[in-house]
C-alpha cells in the first residue's frame, strides 16, 4: 500500500531547527528547498505576484511540497523590505538567478549577510560568476547540451535528447550537500557563508570517471568479457528486455546456474583479466543472446535473483510506480495536492534512522501563507537564526577533525567518501587485498584518501577494523542489506563499541522493501525505474544514460545524509545510521515525470528519435563539414520567438499564419521543425550560435567531453584538473564543483596506490613494526 502523506504531518528530521527562505523558481532552487524540507526544515517560498513559472507543470507539486508560499513584489519597497526581514530570520536562503540579479533586486548575499551574519546563502545559477557565459540564462537544455548530455549513442549518427532535468537535479543535490556542510560549520563557528553551485559546474559531478584521461599509459580493461556478456540488456522469449549484471566470478556462476549452463563456467572464468579476441567475445555474446530467448523476462528476473544474481526487467516508469518494492520502500508516496488531488510523487531521498525526515505536506497554493508569515514578522518574539550563540571556533574545512572509514567499492559509496574528503575529512579507504580495480574508476572516486588493503573476512583483519573504529566518526559502506551484519561489522555491532558513530549505507535498491537484499548496479537502477525504456523507446532496445548519474547522485546524497547526521550529532552527541539507494536517485532524476494522478496522461519525449521537447526547444543540425554541427535552440517565451523572428534568416516565420501564436506553433510543431531544420542547414554551427546569442536567442553548440576538456573556464575553475598520480603518471580527473566562501572544498591529494598507507595507518593505531610485518606475511594486509 502506498504511503499517504497528511497535510498535517509534523516536521521531523535533522533540520527541524532550520528556516529556509526560498527565492527559487523553475527546478533547481525549489528542488533544493524540497530536499531540505523533507529533512524537517521550515521552508518559506517567496513568489512573484504572478507566481513561480513552474506552477504550470504538474511536478511543481513535488518540487514545492512541504513549503509555505508568500507572494512578494521584490520591485516594490514594501515587498523588498518584507523579503529582507524574512531573510533576517532565516538560517538558509536559496536563489537561482543569474549572477548579479539577486544583488540588483536587493536580496544578494552582501546585503542580507550584513543584517544576518549567520546566514547560509546558496546560489544555483545556470553559469557561475567566473564563467564567461555568466549573463546568459542557464536553461536546462542549454546547460545539458554544453556538458555532453545529448551525446550520440552506439549505432546512432545523431545526438539523443534527454528530457530529464539532470543539470538542475545535480545542482540541487550538490547544493543540499553544501548547505548541510555549511550548517555543520556554523555549528562550530557561529558564522554563515555564501555557496555557489552553478548548474554547468554541477554537471561535471555527474560525468565522473568519463573525465579521467591517462596521458602516459593505457590500462587494460580487466572486465572486457564479463562487461560484454554479463553487463548488458537481453531480449527474452516474450519480446521484453532485461538488464543483467554482475561482472565478478561469483555472479557468472549464479547466472549460469539459473540458465542451466554451469558447464560454461570454467571456460568463461579462464578468460577473465585477459585481452579479448573480438571473435571469441562475439561467440559468447551470441550464446547468451540465445539463452535469454529461452524464458520470459519475468522468469529470468525471478530465476537469476533466486540464485543471488543481478537482473531486472527493463520497466516503464508506470510499471515501477506500482511495483511492490517501490511502494514498500517508499520510493513512491501519495500526497493529497490542492490542485491535482491524490498524487504519486518520489519519496524522501535519504533515510536518517535516528532522526527520520518526512514529507511535511502538499505544495502550497499561490500566496497561501502570505498573511500568516507577514504577521509573524510583526510579532514580539520574531524568530532568530538557530546557530548556537557560543560557537566561535575557526575552521578552514567543514570536516576538520572528522575521520571516515570508507569500505565502499565501485562508484556510489566511494563518491560519498571522496565528497566527505573534499569537505576536509580524513578518509581511510579500506580495500580487499584480492579485489581488482579499474584505474580510471579508482582515480576518479578515491582521490584525497589514504589507502589500506585489509582482509575484513579474517579475524586479524576485523581486530584492526575495530581499532580503527575507535578513532572514527563515520563509516561508509555499500553492501546489500544485512551483508555487513553477517560479517559482524554492521551498524548495531559498530554502534555498541562507538555509540556516536555515523554509519552510512548505500546500495542499489535501498534498505527497505523486498529487494533491499538484492545486488545491483547503476544499469539496474536505470532499468527498473523506467529510465532505460525512456531512452530506448517502448518498442526498441533499452538504453542507458550518457553518464552513471544514479551512482554519482547517490554518492552525493550519501554525503548529504552524513552531513545532516553530523549536524544532529553537534546538537545531541548521538550517532545514527543513514542510508539511500541508486533507485531512489533514479526516481528523483525523473521528477518531472515521476508522478501520477487522476486524469494524468503521459506525453513525454522518449525513444531514439527524441531531439527535444518542441520545435523551439530542440537539437538542430547545422551545415558543418565535420558532421558534428549540432546545436541546441531554446525559445520558451513569446519574447524569445520575437527575438528569433527579428533575425533576417527567420523573418518569413513571423508572417506565417501556421506560427502566428504560441498555440498555433504548438499545433504545427512538426511543420515548424521542418522549417527550422531547413534554415539551420544554411550555415555552420559556430555562425548560428554567434548570430542567435547576439540576437538574445538562447542557443549553444551541442558538445561532447573532448570539446570542452581543455576549455579555459573549465580549467581555471578546476572542474577538470591534470596531476601526476602514483603509478599512473599524468592524468586528468574531476575537480571540485561547489564554491563555499568560508570553508572551501579541497581537491585533496592524488589517488594513492592501493595499500600505499597501510603501514602508516597501522602505526597510527599502535601496531609495532614486527606486528605489521607479521600481518603482511599472513596476507591480512598489504603495503604497496
Amino acid at each position: 500500500m502506498t504511503t499517504k502523506i497528511s497535510n498535517e504531518t509534523r516536521a521531523t528530521g535533522a533540520l527541524t531547527d532550520v528556516r529556509v527562505v526560498d527565492f527559487g523558481h523553475h527546478i533547481p532552487g525549489p528542488l533544493l528547498g524540497m530536499l531540505l524540507a523533507d529533512q524537517g526544515a521550515e521552508v518559506i517560498k517567496i513568489e512573484r505576484p504572478e507566481g513561480d513559472p513552474a506552477r504550470s507543470q504538474p511536478a511543481f507539486a513535488t518540487w514545492n511540497r512541504g513549503k509555505r508560499s508568500v507572494v512578494l513584489d521584490l520591485k516594490s519597497e514594501d515587498g523588498l523590505q518584507a523579503a529582507q526581514q524574512l531573510a533576517a530570520t532565516a538560517d538558509v536562503v536559496i536563489e537561482n538567478f543569474r549572477p548579479g540579479v539577486a544583488d540588483r533586486l536587493g536580496i544578494g548575499y552582501e546585503t542580507l549577510s550584513q543584517q544576518n551574519p549567520q546566514l547560509v546563502y546558496c546560489s544555483l545559477p545556470g553559469f557561475g560568476e567566473g564563467n564567461p557565459q555568466r549573463d546568459r540564462q542557464g536553461w536546462e537544455g542549454i546547460v545539458a547540451a554544453a556538458t555532453g548530455v545529448y551525446s550520440k549513442i552506439d549505432g546512432q549518427t545523431e545526438p539523443l535528447y534527454l528530457p530529464l532535468p539532470v543539470a538542475s537535479t545535480f545542482a540541487a543535490i550538490l547544493g543540499a550537500v553544501s548547505v548541510a556542510m555549511a550548517l555543520g560549520a556554523r555549528d562550530k563557528t557561529g558564522k554563515g557563508q555564501r555557496i555557489e553551485v552553478p548548474l554547468y559546474d554541477a554537471m561535471f559531478s555527474a560525468m565522473g570517471h568519463h573525465l579521467v584521461k591517462l596521458h602516459e599509459q593505457e590500462t587494460m580493461d580487466l572486465f572486457m568479457l564479463p562487461r560484454m556478456v554479463m553487463a548488458r540488456q537481453y531480449q527474452c522469449a516474450d519480446g521484453r528486455w532485461v538488464q543483467n549484471h554482475g561482472m565478478y566470478e561469483r555472479f557468472i556462476g549464479q547466472f549460469l546456474r539459473a540458465a542451466g549452463r554451469s558447464e560454461w563456467l570454467e571456460e568463461l572464468v579462464s578468460a577473465y583479466g585477459k585481452p579479448l579476441d573480438p571473435g571469441y567475445g562475439q561467440m559468447w555474446l551470441e550464446r547468451f543472446q540465445d539463452v535469454f530467448k529461452e524464458k520470459t523476462a519475468k522468469e529470468w528476473e525471478d530465476a537469476i535473483n533466486a540464485e543471488g544474481g543481478a537482473c531486472t526487467i527493463c520497466k516503464t516508469i508506470d510499471e515501477w510506480m506500482v511495483h511492490e518494492h517501490a511502494i514498500a520502500a517508499d520510493m513512491v508516496v501519495e500526497v493529497d495536492d490542492a490542485k491535482l488531488g491524490k498524487m504519486k510523487q518520489p519519496g524522501v531521498q535519504v533515510k536518517l534512522r535516528g532522526t527520520p525526515g518526512a514529507i511535511q505536506g502538499r505544495a502550497p497554493t499561490l500566496g497561501e501563507h502570505t498573511a500568516e508569515v507577514l504577521a509573524e514578522l510583526k510579532a514580539a518574539d520574531v524568530r532568530k537564526p538557530s546557530a548556537p550563540a557560543s560557537a566561535s571556533a575557526s575552521l578552514t574545512s567543514v570536516l576538520d577533525g572528522i575521520r571516515v572509514l570508507d569500505l565502499a567499492i565501485v562508484l556510489a559509496g566511494p563518491t560519498c567518501g571522496r565528497t566527505l574528503g573534499e569537505f576536509g575529512a580524513d578518509v581511510i579507504k579500506i580495500d580487499d587485498p584480492r579485489r581488482p580495480y579499474a584505474a580510471e574508476g579508482n582515480m576518479d572516486v578515491n582521490r584525497g584518501k589514504r589507502s589500506i588493503r585489509l582482509d575484513l573476512k579474517s579475524e586479524e583483519g576485523k581486530d584492526i577494523f575495530w581499532r580503527l573504529v575507535e578513532t572514527a566518526d563515520v563509516v561508509v559502506e555499500n553492501n546489500r542489506k544485512g551483508a555487513m551484519d553477517r560479517m559482524g561489522l554492521g551498524y548495531q555491532q559498530v554502534s555498541q563499541k562507538k555509540p556516536d558513530i555515523i554509519y552510512a549505507s548505500l546500495n542499489a535498491f535501498g534498505y527497505d522493501g523486498p529487494w533491499s537484499q538484492r545486488p545491483g548496479w547503476e544499469q539496474l537502477a536505470q532499468a527498473t525505474s523506467g529510465i532505460q525504456v525512456r531512452r530506448g523507446g517502448r518498442d526498441g532496445a533499452p538504453k542507458v544514460l550518457p553518464y552513471p548519474m544514479s551512482d554519482y547522485g547517490t554518492g552525493l546524497l550519501g554525503a548529504y545524509a552524513v552531513a545532516l547526521a553530523l549536524h544532529e550529532r553537534n546538537r545531541t552527541g548521538k550517532g545514527q545510521s543513514v542510508d539511500s539507494g541508486l533507485t531512489l536517485t533514479a526516481c528523483l532524476l525523473q521528477s518531472p515525470y515521476f508522478l501520477d494522478y487522476q486524469g494524468y496522461q503521459r506525453n513525454e519525449p522518449e525513444g531514439l528519435g527524441a531531439r527535444g521537447d518542441s520545435a523551439l526547444s530542440r537539437l538542430y543540425c547545422a551545415n558543418d563539414a565535420s558532421g558534428n554541427g549540432w546545436l541546441f535552440l531554446h525559445c520558451p517565451q513569446e519574447e524569445d520567438w520575437r527575438n528569433l523572428t527579428n533575425l533576417r534568416e527567420f523573418y518569413d516565420l513571423a508572417s506565417d499564419p501556421r506560427f502566428a501564436t504560441a498555440q498555433a506553433r504548438a499545433d504545427n510543431d512538426e511543420e515548424l521543425v521542418r522549417e527550422l531544420s531547413n534554415i539551420f542547414g544554411g550555415k555552420d554551427r559556430g555562425e548560428w550560435v554567434t548570430l542567435l546569442n547576439a540576437g538574445s536567442v538562447s542557443a549553444t553548440a551541442n558538445l561532447a567531453i573532448p570539446d570542452f576538456r581543455d576549455d579555459p573556464y573549465v580549467r581555471q575553475a578546476g572542474l577538470i584538473v591534470t596531476r601526476d598520480h602514483p603509478g599512473q603518471g599524468k592524468a586528468d580527473h574531476l575537480g571540485t564543483t561547489a564554491r563555499l566562501s568560508g570553508t572551501p572544498m579541497r581537491l585533496g591529494r592524488p589517488t594513492p596506490m592501493l595499500g600505499a598507507e597501510t603501514n602508516e595507518i597501522l602505526r597510527e593505531i599502535g601496531l609495532s613494526p614486527t606486528e605489521i610485518e607479521s600481518l603482511i606475511a599472513s596476507g591480512v594486509v598489504s603495503q604497496t
